[in-house]
């Protein structure tokens, strides 16, 4: 039986091997590989700005919920003031339903602060602290050491380690330095000795 012309020969020929050396194949691999590298480093990028605002969402919510009672309390503030002030004026001896309920009251509130982090500023005795204190005025440090907080004019709270208001304070103030200004007395006493006639007369 006869073989069909050029059947034989089609059926001889090797086939190409992939990348054997196609231009048009190598350019569109070249490109895949670039578009590819481009998609993993877009994908680099997104995964790390996600894990930054997960990050930092994380830690909003930390300090809201360690610091959000802030502005309720710079709110109550002024009448827990005005409430612990009117305690302040009643007599130490009196007994009545009346006192008894609002020095009652003024220690329920600041227990129900200190259950949230909220605690009064020591003051009285204490060392002057810029943080903690402001100081209002100065006076004569008596029998205490200067620098030493005296009085407390109005109280200062702090929620954990954040200052939300300082303590009104007034300070023993600091003793003036009594030592001499370097060069001070020789300056006097050079402009003394020309000042002073007689030394001019001895020396004619």
């Amino acid at each position: 039986m006869s073989v069909p012309q050029g059947q034989g020969e089609e059926e001889s020929q090797p086939s190409p091997e992939p990348g054997s050396g196609d231009p048009t194949e190598s350019g569109r691999i070249a490109e895949l590989e670039a578009e590819l590298a481009k998609l993993n480093a877009n994908y680099l990028r997104l995964a790390a700005d996600f894990e930054n605002y997960r990050r930092r969402k994380s830690q909003e919510g930390e300090e809201q919920a360690r610091y959000g009672a802030v502005a309720l309390l710079q709110a109550l503030l002024p009448g827990l003031d005005n409430l612990a002030r009117a305690v302040s004026h009643i007599p130490a001896e009196a007994t009545d339903g009346l006192a008894e309920g609002l020095r009652l009251t003024v220690k329920q509130l600041e227990d129900a602060l200190a259950s949230q982090g909220i605690r009064r500023i020591a003051s009285v005795g204490a060392p002057f602290d810029p943080r903690l204190h402001d100081a209002v005025l100065t006076v004569p440090a008596g029998g205490v050491s200067p620098g030493t907080v005296v009085a407390e004019l109005a109280p200062g709270y702090q929620i954990h380690d954040r200052v939300v208001r300082p303590a009104q304070v007034s300070v023993a103030e600091t003793a003036p330095d009594p030592t001499p200004r370097k060069g001070a007395g020789s300056r006097h006493s050079s402009r003394s000795e020309s000042e002073d006639p007689s030394a001019e007369r001895s020396v004619n």
